[in-house]
Formats: C-alpha cells, structure tokens, sequence
C-alpha cells in the first residue's frame, strides 16, 4: 500500500464483498430467498478466500486512522483481534467445505457458528 487510506479501502472493499455475499446466504437460511445449495456453496466459497485479505491491510502503519469503522481496541488488542479473525476465517472455511456436502441443514448450522462470530468482532472491534 503506498499511503494508508489505500489500505483502508482494500479492507473495506473486502468487507463489503464478503458482506454482500453473506447477506445472500442469510436470506437463504432465513427463508427470505429460495434454498440454493449450489449458490450457497458458491457464495461460502468467496467468502473464505476473501476472509484471508483484510488481515495485511490492518497491518499498515497508519491505517488505524482516517475514515474508518475500525476500533482502536484492534491495534490495542491486537492478540484478541487476531484471535478473532483466525476464528473468522476458520469458521468460513469451515463453511465453505460443509457447503460442498451439499448438507442443508449441515450448511445452515456451519452459517450459523460463523455468524455469531462475525457479530462478536464486530461488537468488540467495529463501530456501527
């Protein structure tokens, strides 16, 4: 990154891919959208790759600041953050394979488990 507000923008750019894509999912395991297991897959798929480029972009001296949601308890708390976001992208790879099974209600209990992570880091490391 040649400056930190590009690092801002790689991080939040992937956010926002993986928010979209999850947001599909959930309306599939709420019932709002018709169950595709083959979308579903496709979708958890994406997400865990993009679950793996955020990381580097929180690493970036002076990225902590400037027009972000982040928290500072992420560079303070950098061990429970890390901790959080390993979980993260476990949890999605986790997902992500179940979603191959071709599971329903395998693959909405793995949503599931990554939800409620996704909401503890946000809760603890992002303002609203």
């Amino acid at each position: 990154f040649e400056k930190p507000e590009d690092a801002i923008h790689y991080r939040q750019s992937a956010f926002s891919m993986i928010a979209t894509n999850f947001g599909d999912m959930a309306e599939m395991v709420k019932g709002r959208k018709d169950w595709d297991q083959k979308q579903f897959s496709q979708r958890a798929q994406f997400i865990s790759q993009l679950s793996l480029m955020p990381e580097e972009a929180f690493k970036e001296p002076g990225s902590e600041s400037g027009d972000t949601k982040a928290k500072p308890e992420i560079w303070s708390d950098w061990d429970g953050f890390s901790v959080k976001l390993n979980k993260f992208q476990n949890d999605l790879a986790q997902l992500a394979t179940v979603s191959l099974e071709g599971d329903e209600r395998t693959t909405k209990r793995a949503f599931g488990v990554a939800a409620k992570n996704c909401k503890s880091c946000h809760s603890d490391y992002k303002f609203r």
